[in-house]
């Protein structure tokens, strides 16, 4: 029984040190890294606004962290930081301050490329952004479509300007993406 018992427990030793190895080997044949840089144009107010707020607490007006307002955004994505570059998509989701204490916000965003080699592709970040502290924020990248199936990974955001009299800011985003690369020759 004991010998039976230590050859039962050497094989599956065995077993589970040939998957820990094959499983880096096995990822890095099979997936893609992908790193997007590009800014979004976000405009506060005024006829050509691409933040609306659609509701608030009742309680919101007199939150110092403005807990409970909830903002719906489509806005421009560019290759580079003047709204008239290239336009290569729409950054589209909803903002909620969720905080009860300070000011911030869970996010949801889709980035929706139209155009080059990504056209119709997404990529989805979902997560916490407190407005105050260090300038570039980190959002966890936790899906996407088209050339970006099971993406997974990281984006940073730094606002690169604020222009109070137009009520607008120009975010600046890196988006660090792997994704599975053996799906995309379906796409």
């Amino acid at each position: 029984m004991a010998n039976a018992t230590i050859k039962l427990t050497l094989l599956l030793s065995i077993l589970s040190l040939i998957s820990a190895n094959a499983a880096p080997q096995y990822h890095q044949n099979f997936e893609k890294f992908t790193r997007l840089h590009f800014y979004v144009q976000d405009i506060l107010g005024g006829p050509n606004a691409t933040v609306w707020e659609v509701t608030h607490a009742k309680g919101t007006p007199n939150s110092p962290s403005s807990f409970g307002l909830v903002r719906v955004i489509d806005n421009l994505m560019t290759a580079k930081p003047n709204y008239n570059s290239p336009k290569l998509g729409r950054c589209q989701g909803l903002v909620a301050f969720t905080d009860l204490q300070e000011m911030a916000f869970t996010w949801n965003m889709n980035f929706y490329l139209t155009g080059g080699r990504f056209k119709g592709s997404t990529v989805c970040v979902v997560g916490r952004i407190p407005v105050a502290g260090d300038l570039a924020k980190e959002m966890p990248i936790v899906g996407g479509t088209g050339a970006f199936r099971m993406a997974r990974g990281y984006a940073f955001l730094k606002t690169y300007s604020v222009d109070h009299t137009s009520n607008s800011t120009v975010l600046e985003y890196t988006l660090n993406i792997y994704q599975a690369g053996y799906l995309n020759s379906v796409v």
